[in-house]
C-alpha cells in the first residue's frame, strides 16, 4: 500500500486536494519546488490532520495554509528558514517540522536544524 492510500485508510482528517496549478503558485510564492511527495499529499488531501498534528497544506485558510506559515516563520527566523517548507508547527518551545526540496524533515528550533531522516510521507505516517 502506498502512503496516499495508507493517509486514507487511516483515521487522519483529509481535505480537498488542490491542481497541479495551485500547486505551481505556491511554489513560486515561496521560491523553491515541492518536494514529491508532499506534491502528491496536497494535491490528494490539501491538508492533513491527525488527532492534534496538523500538517500544513494548500486549499485551507489561516495558519494551516503552508505558504501563509512559511512565509511567516522565514520572516521570523529571518532567513534561516529560506529553502525550506514549514510542514508543522509542533506548538511547544518553538519546534518546527520543516522540509527541502530534497525531501529531507527537520525538527527546527531557535536557529538549530536537527535531521529527523525522514521524508515527508514517512514523516506523516509515523503520525498515524
Amino acid at each position: 500500500m502506498n502512503y496516499l492510500e495508507e493517509i486514507k485508510n487511516s483515521h487522519a482528517e483529509t481535505f480537498d486536494g488542490v491542481s497541479e496549478k495551485e500547486v505551481q503558485q505556491a511554489e513560486e510564492k515561496l521560491g523553491m519546488m515541492f518536494p514529491k511527495t508532499y506534491r502528491d499529499i496536497v494535491k490528494e488531501f490539501g491538508s492533513v490532520e491527525v488527532d492534534s498534528e496538523e500538517i500544513f497544506g494548500l486549499g485551507v485558510e489561516g495558519y494551516l495554509n503552508v505558504v501563509e506559515t512559511t512565509l511567516k516563520e522565514r520572516e521570523v527566523s529571518q532567513g534561516k528558514l529560506n529553502g525550506y517548507i514549514v510542514l508543522q508547527n509542533i506548538g511547544m518551545e518553538g519546534i518546527l517540522i520543516v522540509v527541502d526540496e530534497q525531501d529531507r524533515v527537520f525538527e527546527y528550533q531557535l536557529g538549530e536544524f536537527r535531521n529527523l531522516l525522514s521524508t515527508t510521507a514517512e514523516y506523516i505516517k509515523s503520525l498515524l
